[in-house]
């Protein structure tokens, strides 16, 4: 199953480099990233395939882990409006979202990986 983890970092050159080589060495695949920095503070989202053990490795080299949930991913057709049609379906469920990622995009299909507050709600929608 697929993970998140959330990060804070201190925006310093190199750090997604660190990051990278840290995961790699462990042998953790990265599926999706998402990082932002702000007066000198970062946010990293990473989607991993062993949250448990990335943020393991993360924390022992003195990475702040914020969280660390599961995810899903979701395939949708590659045109104008299918995420909203496919986010609707998902707060109509009464799901909320709140991180999400394109994660691949090819052969008429975009692969979609959400962060939601009832995974099972949004898999059955």
């Amino acid at each position: 199953m697929l993970e998140e983890i959330v990060l804070s970092i201190d925006d310093e050159p190199g750090a997604l480099a660190v990051i990278g080589e840290l995961l790699g060495d462990s042998k953790v695949n990265i599926y999706a990233l998402s990082a932002t920095t702000y007066n000198e503070q970062g946010v990293v989202h990473l989607v991993c395939d062993d949250g448990d053990d990335a943020a393991e490795v993360l924390k022992s080299n003195g990475f702040k882990v914020r969280t660390t949930r599961p995810v899903m991913t979701a395939t949708v057709d590659d045109q104008p409006g299918e995420l909203g049609r496919y986010c609707r379906k998902l707060t109509d469920a009464g799901v909320t979202i709140s991180a999400a990622y394109v994660a691949r995009k090819g052969g008429g299909e975009t692969e979609l990986v959400f962060a939601v507050d009832d995974l099972e709600a949004a898999q059955e929608a």
